[in-house]
């Protein structure tokens, strides 16, 4: 009996030890594992960060450019952007890149979960504008502009008008927001009489750009607002500085921005040469009502962030973390791309 009694205890004693042995041996693979895990963040974060510093060395300025459409001159703020632009300017290669992100975009808003972009400058003014496009694209932008497309005008008539291609079913409805502006603003440009390229002044430039009953829908009146501005840019780009100083300087207190007036003018300077280049992103969405409203979907946002990082800096992009996390929110939503906007808009 002493045996037995004596064979338990030792049993259950090397049991003890046995179970000791696997809970450390369980803890020794959990504790690698998660140093395993650490490394590879670290391992992540620092080719984040190299590709960062990487694109810090070369000669980019990326800001954003957002225009409202008010009717009201002096409502910059707190309105839904219209427009929205992410502008790289490349001295290097001596290019200058828009890219424009459709207004309707669902992507997520801090403070506001998932909506359109456009919300975005509504509910928290550029400074939750830049943060939505910084969190969902993967930008560091720091530098904005906000326009009031009425502003606009104003530095349209300044700098001497911008020339735009008229179609035949523009000119059907451009007067009709001609008359509408002049009525508001208080101004007395012309209707607009022939098709095909010719210069345009400010009020009639903004006419063009609030055109969207044609085909293309809204997709492509943002194409005219894009278009707009972009005529905007290369006029200026052409300027003396003296010419753009005086241009810019009486309107400036009418643009919502965090340039300095001397800053806008060493950013448009010696850029005569440059080559002027537009897209607009997602390419792929799904369109349609989500809950009764109507939605632009990224399919998805991880591959629009790579493409858009693609066309700016012409560099493959691994997504961070952030991007991925609203990239798999935003698909439980829609998954299948149903447009493509570059097809309705030519």
């Amino acid at each position: 009996m002493k045996n037995k009694g004596k064979t338990r205890w030792i049993i259950i004693f090397l049991c003890i030890i046995l179970a000791g042995i696997i809970f450390a041996g369980m803890r020794l693979v959990r504790q690698r594992n998660q140093i395993v895990d650490k490394q590879r963040r670290n391992m992540r974060q620092e080719i984040l960060k190299e590709s960062e510093d990487e694109l810090n060395t070369k000669n980019y300025e990326t800001f954003t450019v957002l225009g409202v459409d008010s009717r009201d001159k002096s409502k910059n703020k707190y309105t839904r952007s219209d427009t929205i632009m992410v502008v790289c300017i490349d001295r290097d290669n001596k290019k200058i890149k828009i890219a424009s992100i459709y207004r309707d975009s669902y992507v997520s808003i801090k403070g506001h979960g998932l909506d359109k972009i456009t919300h975005a400058h509504a509910f928290g003014g550029a400074q939750l504008a830049v943060d939505t496009l910084n969190r969902n694209f993967d930008l560091d932008i720091k530098k904005y502009l906000v326009v009031n497309f009425l502003n606009v005008a104003d530095i349209i008539d300044r700098l001497g008008g911008v020339s735009i291609d008229i179609t035949d079913k523009e000119l059907k409805y451009i007067n009709g927001y001609i008359d509408e502006i002049n009525r508001i603003d208080g101004t007395k440009d012309a209707r607009i009489t022939e098709t095909g390229k010719q210069l345009l002044s400010g009020t009639q430039a903004v006419a063009y750009s609030r055109i969207r009953y044609t085909e293309g829908g809204e997709y492509k009146r943002a194409w005219r607002q894009q278009e707009v501005l972009m005529k905007l840019f290369e006029t200026m780009k052409d300027k003396k500085d003296i010419e753009l100083f005086k241009a810019l300087a009486p309107v400036l207190d009418k643009i919502d921005t965090n340039y300095s007036l001397d800053d806008l003018s060493d950013l448009f300077s010696d850029m005569n040469d440059y080559d002027v280049q537009r897209s607009s992103f997602p390419k792929k969405l799904w369109g349609g009502k989500i809950e009764g409203v109507w939605y632009a979907v990224p399919v998805t946002l991880e591959n629009t962030v790579k493409q858009l990082h693609q066309y700016l800096y012409e560099e493959e992009h691994e997504c961070s973390q952030t991007v991925q996390t609203i990239s798999d929110q935003i698909r439980r939503q829609k998954s299948i791309a149903n447009e493509e906007p570059d097809k309705q808009i030519k």
